[in-house]
């Protein structure tokens, strides 16, 4: 009697895990709208979610905290995610004497699609493109559109190692020489490691870079340390650690954050 032929396991975008499919945890105010180079299947919702504290300590004593970091993935079509990332609220607290006064408002939404153009077993890749329009409040909107579009790939070594990057290529807003806000292109590449401790516990490290940080300021480099847990199959918990290395302005910015991502309607 011929023995049956193995069938393979299912390549990693397919299968029901949390972990596999999570934009975060990511650098910055707002939620990553490149991340995992997965999507959403056909009428899947994805939630993810989470909040963040970053502090400055010089010249003076700055705290901003923003949440909740919501980035809602819809599967609205094969391969094909919708995402929205809502406005997250923020507030700034100075110290006397600091720089910048204390502040509230909310960030701009975001909107994005992504689309899958490779699920193997060792490598997964996506396109991406987001477009943000100036809905926020305070001094945290950009105050103009921006735009991005994104490749994503993700690479396993092995059943412990792997490695993601995107290559991001924008617009944003900041001040110029006469401090007035103009749009600017950036390019914004982010490295990744993963390293699965266990089944179930995972920690990651990224270096996230962007080529200017206004249109008179130079480029900007973010270390980012984070650990994630998966909690069955369709929930995963992260706690991050975020350091600014190239701040704008005074000392060394660094970050603390969690939050979570949650398979909220499942189609496998």
């Amino acid at each position: 009697m011929i023995p049956a032929t193995p069938t393979p396991p299912p390549p990693p975008c397919v299968m029901p895990i949390a972990v596999a499919l999570a934009d975060r945890p990511g650098t910055g105010r707002t939620t990553s709208t490149g991340g995992s180079p997965c999507v959403a299947l056909p009428r899947e919702l994805i939630v993810e979610s989470g909040v963040r504290r970053q502090t400055m300590t010089q010249p003076a004593s700055v705290t901003l905290a923003s949440g909740p970091l919501t980035f809602l993935r819809y599967g609205i079509a094969p391969r094909l995610e919708l995402g929205v990332a809502p406005p997250a609220l923020e507030s700034r607290t100075a110290a006397p004497g600091a720089a910048f006064d204390s502040a509230r408002g909310t960030s701009d939404m975001v909107g994005a699609l992504k689309y899958l153009v490779l699920d193997r077993q060792n490598a997964q890749a996506s396109v991406g493109i987001a477009y943000s329009p100036p809905t926020g409040s305070g001094e945290f909107t950009n105050g103009a559109p921006t735009y991005s579009c994104s490749g994503n790939l993700g690479v396993a070594f092995g059943p412990q190692l792997s490695f993601a990057t995107s290559q991001v290529f924008g617009t944003a807003v900041g001040p110029d020489a006469a401090d007035l806000n103009r749009t600017f292109f950036v390019y914004a590449p982010s490295y990744t490691l993963a390293y699965a401790i266990d089944g179930v516990t995972t920690l990651l490290a990224q270096a996230a870079l962007v080529s200017r940080q206004s249109p008179v300021l130079p480029s900007g480099d973010r270390g980012f340390l984070a650990l994630q847990r998966a909690i069955g199959s369709r929930l995963a918990l992260d706690l991050d650690y975020e350091r600014n290395l190239k701040p704008s302005v005074g000392s060394p910015q660094q970050a603390v954050g969690f939050g979570f991502v949650w398979i909220a309607a499942p189609a496998r």
